[in-house]
């Protein structure tokens, strides 16, 4: 069976995401890794791992430059103003963005070999 595209998000994107979120933040200096994992809802380990590539390793499909002008946006704000509403709204928007562009045909085809990346249109809404 084809897997979901939430499925993938959960799987792959969506950690991929808060490793950007969570190195673009500690970049900024403002907030130790405790601060940042709170903030992200995961832990201070998490977030280490993140920050040594052990986990949340960047995929190719998020190399595209408007996903990081948009964690660095992202990161500018939470930086301002610290807010868990923000950060779900901000991942939620970056998903979004992700599926409409379908930069997750990527991710789609290495977890089902057998998908035809061209022909499926089940991201387009």
């Amino acid at each position: 069976m084809m897997h979901l595209p939430s499925e993938l998000e959960a799987m792959a994107v969506i950690p991929a995401l808060r490793s950007m979120l969570a190195r673009e933040l500690l970049s900024k200096g403002a907030m130790n890794q405790t601060q940042v994992a709170a903030l992200l809802g995961i832990t201070q380990a998490a977030v280490s791992n993140y920050m040594t590539g052990a986990r949340g390793k960047d995929a190719q499909y998020l190399n595209d430059p408007e996903i990081r002008v948009r964690v660095s946006i992202l990161a500018s704000l939470l930086d301002a103003r610290p807010d868990s509403r923000t950060v779900a709204r901000g991942l939620t928007d970056l998903t979004e963005f992700i599926r409409k562009h379908r930069l997750m045909c990527v991710i789609h085809k290495e977890v089902d070999p057998d998908l035809d990346v061209d022909t499926c249109h089940i991201c387009d809404g």
